[in-house]
């Protein structure tokens, strides 16, 4: 089954979390790009490119994450075919995350755009890379993945320290005694979002999400019900230069969980950066 774009994003696994997949990446030696910390990474000299459906005469918005190491120098560079003719946003020095975009009209008989992300020297890095037709109106994506089970514990870090236990069965999650899954979710800085999760919590059990979003910044709610099915929910703000998180599921002592979801808040998707 081919990829299909992520609601109003053009770009293809824009986010790389399935890695490399929709990008054709070259390299010249030592130059190399790296796809596996679901990061496009780009050392030396080298590249990776998709080509995008476009119209004429449309504005558009393209924005990334960009972080340079190294006394990195690069580019994004956005190409309209068949004209040939470019935008790009230069990329030099070295710095942390940061939120790059820009906006532009394409030319008359614009049928595509080639997304290019070009590492010229040092190490430059790309996340969130995104190309939308400006003033449509976003639908929030899902962002767990496999957060239902329907894949078992696909997607998910599992964390048994004895006496802790992870089981996935019958596409649910039961983690006892500090046992724990994991998973980093790649997010927006500054956007809120909206978090829900089915718990049920035998023998009186409980247990938490976490939300990591640094090391010293950590957010969390309690899962402690009266043994049947609950729904809590969490309204979940990212702080500026945070473009991922880890969401950690505890089980203290007894847990159950399903139907695992975070969602770009309503308000948040449609209001423009």
């Amino acid at each position: 089954m081919s990829e299909q774009p992520m609601i109003n994003n053009l770009v293809l696994n824009g986010t790389f979390a399935r890695h490399g997949t929709s990008w054709t990446a070259t390299a010249t030696a030592p130059g190399r790009v790296d796809f596996s910390r679901q990061h496009c990474i780009i050392t030396a000299t080298g590249r990776a490119e998709q080509e995008v459906p476009a119209s004429g005469g449309t504005s558009y918005t393209f924005s990334a994450y960009t972080l340079i190491t190294y006394e990195g120098a690069g580019s994004a560079r956005l190409t309209f075919r068949p004209s040939d003719t470019s935008e790009s946003i230069g990329l030099t020095g070295n710095h942390g995350w940061t939120h790059r975009s820009i906006t532009f009209n394409t030319p008359a008989g614009t049928t595509g755009i080639t997304v290019q992300l070009i590492g010229d020297a040092g190490e430059v890095w790309f996340d969130n890379v995104r190309l939308v037709e400006d003033e449509g109106t976003v639908i929030p994506i899902e962002l767990i993945r496999n957060g239902d089970f329907a894949e078992n514990g696909k997607d998910w870090s599992i964390t048994e320290i004895p006496p802790g236990s992870v089981s996935i069965h019958d596409n649910r999650c039961q983690a006892n005694l500090g046992g724990f899954i994991e998973q980093v979710i790649t997010v927006t800085p500054g956007q809120t979002y909206d978090f829900s999760i089915e718990a049920m919590t035998p023998s009186g059990g409980h247990g938490f999400a976490i939300f990591e979003l640094t090391p010293d910044n950590v957010q969390q709610i309690e899962l402690r019900g009266g043994g049947g099915w609950d729904t809590y929910t969490h309204s979940l703000t990212i702080p500026e230069g945070i473009p991922e998180f880890t969401l950690r599921i505890l089980g203290e002592t007894f847990l159950v969980v399903d139907n695992l979801s975070l969602k770009l808040s309503t308000a948040s998707a449609n209001t423009p950066n």
